[in-house]
């Protein structure tokens, strides 16, 4: 303890000795053994008076950071001055802040008791049940006690700070910022701001959480949370141009941190600029070639731009390093069966399965590898054995398997077992416990495939109702259209949803993409301008309206340009390497053509239209025979009735011509 301070110190015990002594001792006077109210009374005073003196002596201690001093002399002023509600929150504060968080609960909950009025009392213990909450009943006790806080002072911005922390642990962000907005002018220092630029940031405010953040790195550029707020905005915002500047000024100054060079490359990857990601990646691993992190990214860019036998090597390389980490040997079955090369990805698959089962046969992992074997034996068009490796994990501890339910459902109308899709979907919508948009979709959409009359009202009636709800509902009802070929019901639950809220690229697709199925050209195409002029890097309405002028002949040159964006955002994506391929075609490009229709028949080897094309392409090099053969194809993998109907017309034309040839 500083010599001033011990002074002051020692002159305010001396003081408090002599308050505190027994009257008959100031005095001279009195009866011995005789006590009135009236001493009663002093000795209760007297009590108080030691107390306080315990009280002062704790602040000093906890000032000297002499903290186990400090609790002695708190713990000694309680036990004088049990009933004092404020004493009980200050002691508890001190064991909060330590931390003694059992002990701070206990003087928090009495605190509480004796000052029901007091904000700071259930700030206090709101704060302690926060710090210790490890489920949701004990987060919702913390967060009742910091309303009452908030609400006995709702101009105290730690109150409203600490209920708005609880808030955003159980999930209510729109809720937790409220709280701070009528705080923010109170506030002082950043703190309170970055956390309302969080709130916003996870209630989908992201506009809002930008102009937070950026507020903020005005007045300190330096301020490292809040630039990390903008990184964070940019990145789900996928505005990956206005992230990437601040991750270079951070490697600026520090030009040898890998990690956050790392970090870079994934943010440009997930920005689709694989070029430059590419050459991050490569100055990381050739600085550190085992860089786990960098290798795993690596890795995801080489499947993404179709090199899956170098994605294969990295992530070997990565198993050697991490021969206990299933997520790799996983990962390397994933890359073989986005490049279509199912035998492969099955043998990666079963042999972990095999690990896992011998080490743990009930392991929730199982049931993930076997929703991966579910979807090859899918591709091969083995239903049987996608049945068969699905339905055992249908349900799990968690409820419905969403992987294993939507390819049971796919099987179901591939099969065009209208009756099976209906028990499946009715079956999984009468047990869930909360009827989500995806579940009400798919039971009304299988109703509409019945052929009761009673189904196809009820049907029409849910989606009717799903379609209003928000935008998921209205989503998943137009999809349910879609897939049933009701293109006009899906235009008009778009249009509807559009209303009430506007410009959202999803609902935008949903409406042009449904208003082209339906011939309405002109309409599409203005829905789809307006889509790119929203999101420019919408890669299904980059690739669509591309496609859909290449199909007709039309503006070749800004499908081309549109296409190739497509492509450029997902190259791995076999529907948009059709549509370059396409394209191509069409401006009589014919090696470029062929090379992307190729590629886009391995990847969609049964794509009735990517056949079609390469039909056609054969035709146009003069090789019949060949065209042929792949229009005959496409007739076997259920094209719809305007490519059926056109195969049919290409086959009877060509009728012997080949065999002249």
């Amino acid at each position: 303890m500083s010599m001033p301070l011990r002074r002051f110190f020692f002159a305010l015990a001396a003081s408090f000795a002599v308050l505190g002594m027994p009257l008959a001792a100031q005095t001279g006077g009195g009866d011995v053994g005789k006590t009135s109210a009236k001493d009663a009374l002093t000795q209760k005073e007297s009590r108080r008076r030691e107390a306080v003196e315990h009280y002062l002596r704790a602040k000093l201690y906890a000032q000297e950071s002499e903290f186990e001093a400090a609790v002695r002399e708190f713990k000694k002023a309680v036990e004088l001055d049990p009933t004092d509600g404020a004493l009980r929150r200050e002691y508890g504060e001190l064991l909060r802040d330590l931390p003694d968080y059992p002990e701070a609960e206990k003087e928090a909950r009495k605190a509480v008791e004796l000052e029901p009025k007091s904000a700071g009392s259930h700030r206090l213990l709101g704060q302690v049940l926060l710090s210790t909450a490890k489920d949701t009943p004990r987060l919702e006790e913390a967060a009742a006690e910091l309303k009452k806080a908030n609400a006995l002072a709702p101009a105290d911005p730690q109150g409203a700070v600490a209920y708005a922390q609880v808030l955003l642990r159980l999930e209510k962000p729109k809720e937790a910022s409220s709280v701070l907005e009528g705080v923010l002018d109170l506030a002082n220092g950043p703190a309170v701001l970055l956390l309302y630029g969080e709130t916003l940031e996870r209630s989908g405010q992201l506009q809002q959480a930008e102009e937070v953040y950026k507020g903020l790195a005005k007045l300190d550029p330096e301020n490292r949370a809040a630039l990390l707020g903008l990184l964070r905005v940019y990145d789900r915002g996928r505005q990956f141009d206005k992230a990437a500047p601040i991750l270079q000024d951070f490697l600026k100054l520090q030009p040898g941190n890998l990690g956050l060079k790392t970090q870079y490359g994934g943010l440009l990857l997930r920005g689709r600029r694989f070029a430059e990601a590419r050459k991050v990646f490569e100055e990381v691993l050739a600085a550190d070639s085992g860089n786990r992190e960098a290798l795993r990214l690596y890795a995801a860019l080489l499947s993404e731009t179709r090199e899956p036998d170098k994605a294969d090597e990295a992530l070997r390389k990565l198993q050697s390093l991490e021969p206990d980490d299933l997520e790799v040997p996983y990962r390397r079955a994933v890359n073989f069966l986005e490049a279509r090369r199912i035998p492969e990805a099955e043998a990666v698959l079963r042999e972990l399965r095999a690990t896992l089962v011998a080490k743990k046969p009930d392991a929730p992992e199982v049931a993930q590898i076997d929703g991966q074997l579910g979807y090859a034996a899918y591709l091969r068009k083995d239903y049987a054995a996608a049945t068969a490796r699905l339905e055992p994990h249908l349900r799990g501890e968690d409820g419905l398997n969403l992987q294993a339910y939507n390819l049971l459902l796919q099987i179901a109308r591939d099969r065009e077992d209208w009756a099976g899709g209906l028990r499946l979907a009715k079956d999984a919508y009468d047990k869930a416990p909360k009827k989500t948009a995806l579940l009400r979709a798919s039971y009304a959409e299988f109703l509409l495939r019945s052929s009761s009359a009673a189904d196809e009202a009820e049907g029409t009636k849910m989606l009717d109702t799903l379609a209003a709800e928000d935008k998921t509902g209205t989503l998943a009802t137009a999809d349910a259209w879609q897939r049933l070929d009701k293109y006009g019901r899906a235009a008009a639950a778009a249009r509807a949803g559009l209303e009430r809220d506007k410009e959202d690229p999803d609902l935008l697709f949903r409406l042009a993409a449904s208003l082209e199925r339906e011939k309405k050209v002109a309409e599409s195409v203005d829905a789809f301008e307006k889509l790119l002029k929203v999101r420019g890097d919408h890669a299904p309405g980059l690739n669509y309206l591309g496609y859909m002028w290449a199909d007709r002949g039309e503006n070749l040159p800004r499908a081309l340009e549109l296409i190739r964006k497509a492509v450029e955002l997902e190259p791995g994506n076999g529907a948009y390497l059709d549509s370059l391929g396409w394209v191509y075609y069409r401006l009589n490009k014919l090696d470029k053509a062929e090379e992307n229709l190729r590629a886009a028949s391995v990847l969609n080897p049964d794509d009735a239209t990517v056949e079609e094309h390469l039909g056609d392409l054969f035709e146009k090099k003069g090789d019949l025979p060949l065209a042929r053969t792949s229009w005959k194809r496409a007739l076997t993998l259920k094209p719809d009735e305007d490519v059926k109907r056109r195969l049919d017309e290409k086959l009877q034309k060509t009728e012997g011509r080949d065999a002249r040839k």
